[in-house]
Order: structure tokens, then C-alpha cells, then sequence
């Protein structure tokens, strides 16, 4: 890296990161299977064009549309040359808990996973409740993120045992998890209880929030990994947050009309590209056990 980051948040990161894009991976990923969820668009797309750039034996893709997955397979196969037959297409839609738990069991009978990628999230522009009852952005990126991550990591172990390998389990947050203020939170009752008033939201504030507990999601699975079983590998499964930085994506796609005008004039001055930032979440996968309980952004690990 030519520079050091600064030690702020805001737009001093923000103009850093655009300035100092990571470094684009080139390590092959010959025989491995790799799982991105939200894989159509966006940073999960162009995490899997990489992946079939480099090798990858067979992808894995959970996408809210089928009809909308078929076309990133066809984009996917015409950009990189990857036969179709090794892209599979699974629906999953993080707004419920059901059909994360149903594309989890389907996923716990393939054959091979060696690398997950929880990438669908959201950044909502007003308060909305899930079926669940939560408020949207908890709903997908924290709580069926900590759902899912949970169901697969029997799964991710039983392929590390197999192979005597580690598996890889990557949860894409954000830095701006870590400029959340403590003191918008009382003692009163629980912070996720708060979190889901509507009287609690802002789009920015949630935002930060909801990747504030990705990280404690991270933590958690983190520590549900590790084996009681002194012979056996603690991180057989190496689990890690990675933050793509500000990245020109689809993330905003549900804001309204007036506001995606000075949005993308913004990041079209402080934002790196999708491909950039999805350079972060291949080289996350490739940091070997200094990545447990890590996050990853910039190819550098942050405290």
C-alpha cells in the first residue's frame, strides 16, 4: 500500500479508499467450491466473476430471482469462459427465516463447500418491517445472516474434515459498523429491541448499526466454532467480517428516485468500482487463520 489509512471515520476513509483500491487477487482456486449469497448483482457478482476467473471447481449462487440468476450465470459464463454446468442457482430471500433454512438444507446435501461468502444485504431507505417482524436491514443483513451462518457451519466443518483443510465462512459488513455512537442506545431495554422501533431509524444510522452487529454475528459464530476437542483444529473453519469499502453498487437500488441523483454523483468522486471492491472479499479468503475473528478491508486487518 502506498499509505497508511487515517485513523477517522468519514470522508478522510472514504477519499483514502478510493484513492488505494486492494490489490486484484490472482490465486487459484482450483478444486474449491465457493458459495456467495446475493450473487446476481452488485459485489456478489463480481466476487463470482472472479472466483470463475480463477479457477473456482463449481459456484455456488443464492439469488433472490431465478430468472434474474440465469442471467448473471449467462454473464458469468460469456466474460470468463466458466461452463454454465458449474454455476448452480440457488432462491434464497433473507427477509424470511423459512427460506433461508430451506436454501441452508439444500445447500448442507451438496457435495463440496469450501469457501461462503455472505454477501446479500441491504441498505434501507425508511423503516419497514420484515414477515418476521424486524425491521428490514436487521432482518437480512444481521439476523437470517447470523441464521444462516449458523446452519452452514456444520456443514463447513464436515468439509474440513473430509479434506483436513479449513473451510472459509466471510461475512461482508462494513466499517461504518465502527462509527456507530454508543449513546444512541439506552439501558432500558435490549439494543436490538431498540434497534426495531421505527422512532429508533434513520437510513444512515441503521445502516451503521445493523453492520455493528454483523460484527458481534461474527464474534458469536466465532466462538460456536471452536472445538472443545483438544485434538482437533480450533479453526477448522476460519470465520472473518471483510468491508469492500464505499464501492458504485446496486446497494442503493431501493432509495427513491431524488436521492440516487447526488447519490451516485457522489460515488462517482468518493466510491471505488463493485470490481474493486469485490477484490476484498477474495483476498479475505486467502489470509489463512490470521483472518479468524478478523475484519478485513483494504488488504489489511482492522481492529
Amino acid at each position: 500500500m502506498a499509505s497508511n489509512p487515517p485513523d477517522t471515520q468519514g470522508l478522510a476513509m472514504i477519499w483514502w479508499g478510493v484513492r488505494h483500491p486492494p490489490a486484484d487477487p490472482t490465486v487459484s482456486f482450483a478444486g474449491k467450491t465457493v458459495l456467495i449469497t446475493g450473487a446476481n448483482t452488485g459485489l456478489g457478482f463480481e466476487a463470482a466473476l472472479k472466483f470463475a476467473s480463477l479457477g473456482a471447481s463449481c459456484l455456488l449462487l443464492g439469488v433472490r430471482s431465478l430468472e434474474r440468476g440465469e442471467e448473471a450465470r449467462s454473464r458469468i459464463c460469456q466474460q470468463t469462459g466458466y461452463s454454465a454446468e458449474n454455476v448452480k442457482l440457488y432462491e434464497l430471500d433473507m427477509g424470511t427465516f423459512a427460506s433461508v433454512k430451506s436454501f441452508a438444507n439444500t445447500i448442507s446435501k451438496e457435495p463440496d463447500l469450501d469457501i461462503t461468502i455472505l454477501n446479500a444485504g441491504i441498505a434501507a431507505p425508511s423503516w419497514k418491517l420484515s414477515p418476521e417482524g424486524y425491521e428490514m436491514s436487521l432482518q437480512v443483513n444481521v439476523l437470517s445472516t447470523a441464521l444462516l451462518g449458523i446452519l452452514l457451519l456444520p456443514r463447513l466443518k464436515r468439509s474440513a474434515s473430509l479434506t483436513g483443510n479449513p473451510t472459509h465462512l466471510e461475512i461482508v459488513g462494513s466499517i461504518a459498523g465502527r462509527g456507530v455512537n454508543i449513546d444512541e442506545f439506552s439501558n432500558e431495554i435490549g439494543i436490538l429491541e431498540q434497534a426495531n422501533q421505527a422512532s429508533f431509524f434513520t437510513a444512515q444510522k441503521q445502516y451503521g448499526v445493523s453492520k455493528l452487529f454483523e460484527f458481534y454475528v461474527m464474534q458469536g459464530l466465532v466462538e460456536a466454532s471452536s472445538s472443545a476437542d483438544p485434538d482437533q483444529c480450533a479453526t477448522d473453519v476460519i470465520i472473518n467480517a471483510v468491508c469492500p469499502g464505499l464501492c458504485r453498487s446496486t446497494l442503493g437500488r431501493d432509495f427513491p428516485a431524488l436521492m440516487k441523483a447526488p447519490m451516485a454523483l457522489f460515488h462517482s468522486v468518493f466510491a471505488r468500482t463493485a470490481e474493486q471492491g469485490a477484490r476484498s472479499y477474495v483476498s479475505g479468503v486467502l489470509q489463512g487463520e490470521n483472518a479468524h475473528g478478523q475484519l478485513w478491508s483494504g488488504d489489511m486487518f482492522f481492529k
